[in-house]
């Protein structure tokens, strides 16, 4: 299993003996599944694949017993927590009663005369007080380690109950999913299914804790994480990694340009302006050599000359003046 900053990613496995039909049924998944993230395949079994998957929601009554049920579980769990804890008391009461004996000399009157210390019998005194001490203690960590367990299944009864008490449906029917799979080459066979999906209601929390000794160039970082979540499942004694991606976002591979391999091409020019033809300037060239045009009466006058004296050498050259030839 999978926390990430906002959601969680679960896996279950299911083993079982492949129907002829190769039809499959995996229920018990809790309702809070996005049912679009259910992924499964087959473990250890070559030749064995999933062709279909699909989330099926599947509806029950409620069992009106289990309210009772639960609180009667709690009720015997309350009562072995504190028999264990009574027992622990008469053994520490024990522990303080053998760590408090000593060797105690007879009192000596003043006419009585020194007599010399029983260093054996000190010795052995204090043998059977290391002794009985140390079956005390070993019995102490045993009782210490059962009313740990008995905490740990108290609370786990009581959430039970406080789910069962006040997360039934009122209408009297329970929903969840069901994994509907369809298995082929396998039929008859024992297989092992992993199923994968998605919940939305987890999160988790990084705390840090830097410890460090007076007069030590060194510390020591313990990193811890606090995991909330309203799956609707049961997370206890499971294996937990942590993420901190968004499990949410999308992860579709990037479109790549197509780029294509050959000749090396110079960069195309911009639309908008392109070098002008060559011999553009040698068009105009004659324009200003000409001069200014002549006036429209010479022009006039000249040619009627020219008309009236015929075509001649001379009027060829008064036409050419007038032109400024």
């Amino acid at each position: 299993m999978t926390v990430y900053a906002q959601g969680a990613l679960c896996r279950r496995v299911a083993r079982g003996t492949v129907p002829a039909d190769g039809q499959v049924r995996v229920p018990g998944l809790p309702r809070s599944l996005d049912p679009h993230s259910l992924r499964v395949r087959v473990l250890g079994a070559p030749g064995t694949r999933v062709t279909e998957a699909r989330a099926e929601i599947h509806a029950e009554p409620v069992d009106e017993d289990a309210v009772a049920e639960a609180r009667r579980e709690v009720d015997r769990l309350t009562e072995a927590y504190h028999s264990a804890d009574a027992r622990r008391d008469r053994q520490v009461k024990r522990i303080e009663e053998v760590g408090a004996l000593r060797p105690v000399p007879p009192g000596r009157k003043r006419e009585d005369p020194h007599r010399r210390t029983p260093v054996d019998a000190w010795l052995e005194l204090a043998d059977f007080v290391d002794e009985r001490l140390t079956v005390l203690h070993d019995g102490l960590r045993e009782l210490d380690d059962e009313l740990r367990r008995l905490e740990h299944e108290m609370d786990v009864a009581q959430d039970r109950l406080a789910r069962a008490s006040t997360d039934a449906p009122a209408s009297g029917v329970a929903s969840s999913y069901t994994a509907v799979l369809t298995v082929r080459g396998g039929a008859g066979a024992e297989a092992e299914v992993e199923i994968e999906y998605g919940v939305p209601g987890a999160v988790w929390v990084p705390a840090y804790r830097l410890t460090h000794r007076q007069g030590e160039d060194s510390g020591r970082l313990l990193l811890r994480a606090s995991v909330a979540q309203r799956s609707g499942e049961d997370w206890t004694g499971v294996r937990i990694a942590f993420a901190t991606a968004d499990l949410r976002r999308r992860t579709d591979l990037p479109r790549l340009r197509s780029v294509r391999i050959g000749r090396s091409q110079p960069a195309p020019a911009p639309s908008g302006w392109r070098e002008p033809p060559a011999g553009l300037s040698d068009l105009f060239a004659g324009y200003d050599a000409a001069g200014p045009p002549p006036e429209p009466d010479v022009v006039a006058a000249r040619a009627a000359g020219l008309v009236a004296g015929g075509p001649g050498e001379d009027a060829s050259l008064t036409v050419g003046a007038a032109y400024g030839a």
